[in-house]
C-alpha cells in the first residue's frame, strides 16, 4: 500500500489539525513536525508539506527541512500547502519554495487560517498589527479555516496518490477480480440519504459483471429509491497482515423488474422462477453495476505490484 508521510511546522495550531486531517484520510499514513522527523520516513512513497503562513512568508523551518532533505524528496511525488489569511499570498510563497529548492510537485493549495489575536506571543502580536495596518484590515480576530475544504483537499491528495500504484496488467486485474467476486457470495451493501447510514449484510451473486442482491425489501431501500450511489464489501476473514484480501466497491444501484434479467438471475441462483413468484411476498432483485473496484491482495505484493489495485470501468 501507498504510504503518506505529512510534515509540517505549526505555531498556533492551525497546520497541526490540517496535517493531522489529511494523515487520517490518506492511510497508511503518519504526520509529524519538522522537529519529530525520524530518518525511516524517507521510505514512506508520498509525502506532503505544510507551513502556515506568517508575514506572508513561509515558518524558516520548513524552508530549512525542504533544503536539507531535497536529495530524497525530489525522487518522490510532493504535494504543499500552507495554512493563511491571504490564499494568493500562500499559493505565491508554496510556488517561490517550489522553484528555490528545485523540487517537482503534484499539487499545491493555500488552505484557510485562523488569527486569534489573544493567542500571539509579543513579537507576533506587534508584526501582525503592523502588518494589518499596512494592507489596511482590522485588528481583529479571524478565521477561515474550514474543515469540509481540508478533506476535499484531502480527498484529492488520495486520489493523486492512486497514480504512483504499482499496477498489475488490466486484463490481469479484471481476472482476479471476477475470480475473487465470483468465489465469494456474502457483502456488507452501504447505503445513505442525508443523515440515514445502513449497513446491510446480504447475499449476492456475480452474474455478466454485475452484482445481484435478491431481497424482500426492508430499510435500505428508503435510501436506494433517493440516492442510487451504493458501496458494496467483499472480503475474507482477516488472519494476518500479510495474508488480506478484500474488496470495496463503488457504484449505482438499480430495481430489476418481472422481465427477462429478473428470470435469468432466479435462475442463475438455481431458484424455481415460479416458485418466487407465487411467494405470497414480493421478492425484489437489486444489480449493482460497479464504478471503480478497489481490490486489497497481499498476493499482488507478493508478485511485485502494489498490494491495493484500482479497477475503473
Amino acid at each position: 500500500m501507498i504510504r503518506t508521510l505529512v510534515v509540517y511546522s505549526s505555531k498556533y495550531g492551525s497546520t497541526r489539525d490540517a496535517a493531522k486531517i489529511i494523515a487520517l484520510i490518506n492511510g497508511p499514513a503518519m504526520y509529524c513536525s519538522v522537529d519529530e522527523f525520524k530518518p525511516e520516513y524517507k521510505e514512506f512513497e508520498n509525502i506532503i508539506i505544510g507551513s502556515p503562513l506568517l508575514q506572508e512568508k513561509l515558518e524558516p523551518s520548513i524552508i530549512e527541512f525542504v533544503g536539507n532533505n531535497r536529495d530524497w524528496l525530489k525522487e518522490k511525488p510532493i504535494s504543499l500547502f500552507c495554512t493563511c489569511l491571504n490564499k494568493n499570498g500562500g499559493l505565491d510563497q508554496l510556488r517561490s519554495l517550489e522553484k528555490s529548492m528545485e523540487i517537482k510537485t503534484v499539487s499545491m493549495k493555500a488552505i484557510g487560517g485562523r488569527l486569534i489575536i489573544d493567542q500571539l506571543d509579543e513579537t507576533d502580536l506587534e508584526l501582525i498589527k503592523n502588518f494589518l495596518d499596512h494592507v489596511n484590515l482590522p485588528f481583529e480576530d479571524m478565521d477561515f479555516y474550514n474543515e469540509e475544504e481540508i478533506i476535499q483537499y484531502s480527498m484529492k491528495l488520495k486520489y493523486l496518490a492512486e497514480k504512483i500504484i504499482v499496477p498489475l496488467d488490466h486484463d490481469k486485474l479484471k481476472i482476479a477480480i471476477d475470480e475473487f467476486l465470483s468465489s465469494h457470495n456474502t457483502c456488507t451493501l452501504a447505503t445513505c440519504h442525508l443523515d440515514n447510514v445502513r449497513s446491510t449484510p446480504i447475499e449476492y451473486n456475480y452474474y455478466n459483471g454485475f452484482l445481484y442482491l435478491l431481497t424482500e425489501g426492508g430499510e435500505k431501500f428508503s435510501n436506494l429509491l433517493l440516492n442510487k450511489n451504493v458501496s458494496v464489501s467483499v472480503y475474507e476473514d482477516y488472519n494476518g497482515m500479510n495474508n488480506l484480501k478484500g474488496m470495496q466497491i463503488t457504484g449505482q444501484a438499480s430495481f430489476i423488474e418481472d422481465d427477462e434479467e429478473f428470470n435469468n438471475v432466479l435462475k442463475f441462483k438455481g431458484l424455481n422462477v415460479e416458485f418466487i413468484k407465487s411467494m405470497p411476498i414480493k421478492m425484489n432483485i437489486v444489480r449493482i453495476v460497479p464504478d471503480k473496484i478497489e481490490f486489497l491482495n497481499s498476493q499482488f505484493k507478493n508478485n511485485g505490484y502494489s498490494a491495493k489495485q484500482i479497477y475503473n470501468y
